[in-house]
């Protein structure tokens, strides 16, 4: 090995034998509560990080799509596609929901 591969392993060797992080065991529990308590602003707060995630991933991933050499309908494609997907997906699940409500009174 080189010098650099050394010093490489070596880190790694350190970091496998480091403890595992974990979270608390009520963990879970403290988040939701939390949650719970400040829903409004957190649920804007959570819209807009999730839009921002959403269009950064779009444009990170047609860019990288075209750096690869795919024409611009191929990328429309595979962005759109599963985006239809998840609205139909939910489409019809608000209408079995609907359907199911009615038939249930």
């Amino acid at each position: 090995m080189e010098p650099r591969e050394d010093g490489i392993d070596s880190l790694l060797r350190r970091s496998m034998a480091a403890p595992v992080p974990s979270l608390p065991a009520d963990f879970d529990q403290r988040l939701m509560r939390e949650m719970r308590r400040s829903s409004q602003p957190l649920d804007r707060y959570r819209r807009i990080l999730l839009t921002g995630y959403g269009l950064t991933s779009v444009v990170a991933s047609a860019v990288v799509m075209r750096g690869q050499g795919l024409d611009w309908g191929a990328i429309a494609v595979m962005i759109l596609g599963p985006l239809a997907l998840v609205a139909t997906v939910a489409w019809a699940r608000r209408a079995t929901h609907t359907t199911m409500r009615h038939s249930a009174k």
